[in-house]
């Protein structure tokens, strides 16, 4: 194995750092020995992914000094538990968000969630912990961070799903077809998020002071919105986006902070959007109307 394989851990002295890379070489190979009991090599790649596993499970990037503890094995065993036990809520997470799928059908969402359900049949805590064996093509609002790793980065996909989930299910499900139809016509087949288009028209309704659940914005509503945005400059367009999704989530009865803040980063997020929408004389295409039920 190459040395190049260990990382050098930031916010140690030279010393520490020593002791730290000689402490995860002795836990690479002991698991390299578990992994591969029969042979007296590994390629490159797997030692390194090896490793990478380690630090995960022990959270050596979040305080690198605990590769001095004495007890490193019981440490990763007691790592490798938890990422069990984390496997476990994921578990649970997807079966909370297949149980309450929007009456809409998406393939990408449906191909990703049975992809995932085979997540923790693939997984492999013990020796490659940081890797996420499944596909997930559905396309979130917000993404999750690609700082996270292994199971959780499923489960963090999986909680905002289940955020965009229970938004969606607070609107008359014909509404939130036509929406979603409005901006995309092939929403069944396409790779597109479902939660954005029907969140965007109940924010610029909450903006104007209008129910948010009839979600169709008409011509009229969207001059008023037109009329608004074209005079504010961007700090005060952020604030105004700012407070439309806290008027939203009071207007459905949102209490979770994780989805009022999660609505209020869509807000944020759509400025860019406005200001060309606005550059180019129209928000037609931002704020939709839907005239009949699909």
């Amino acid at each position: 194995m190459n040395s190049e394989l260990i990382q050098r851990l930031p916010a140690l002295s030279v010393e520490e750092d020593l002791l730290t890379q000689e402490a995860l070489w002795r836990l690479l190979r002991r698991q390299a020995r578990l992994y591969a009991p029969e042979s007296s090599s590994l390629p490159a790649e797997t030692a390194a992914a090896l490793a990478e596993s380690i630090r995960l499970t022990l959270g050596v990037d979040r305080d690198p000094r605990i590769l001095l503890c004495a007890d490193l094995e019981q440490r990763l065993r007691l790592g490798q538990r938890r990422l069990t036990q984390k496997v476990e809520l994921s578990k649970q997470l997807w079966r909370t968000v297949c149980l309450t799928l929007p009456e809409i059908g998406n393939r990408s969402l449906t191909d990703t969630l049975r992809s995932i359900g085979g997540f923790w049949n693939r997984y492999d805590v013990h020796f490659f912990a940081q890797e996420v064996p499944c596909d997930m093509d559905y396309q979130l609002s917000q993404p999750v961070s690609e700082t996270l790793q292994g199971v959780d980065y499923v489960n963090d996909w999986l909680r905002r799903l289940c955020l965009e989930q229970d938004f969606l299910r607070r609107f008359d499900p014909s509404s939130v077809r036509a929406v979603v139809a409005g901006s995309c016509p092939d929403y069944r087949g396409l790779l597109i998020n479902l939660f954005e288009p029907v969140a965007v028209n109940a924010l610029g309704l909450s903006l104007l002071g209008e129910n948010p659940r009839f979600l169709s914005v008409s011509p009229s509503l969207r001059r008023k919105l037109e009329a608004q945005f074209a005079r504010l400059t961007e700090m005060e367009s952020d604030a105004a986006l700012s407070a439309g999704a806290e008027s939203l989530s009071a207007g459905l009865g949102i209490q979770n902070r994780q989805t009022v803040q999660y609505l209020n980063s869509l807000a944020l997020g759509l400025r860019p959007r406005l200001r060309a929408a606005l550059d180019a004389g129209t928000l037609e295409y931002v704020f939709l109307e839907f005239l009949s039920f699909l």
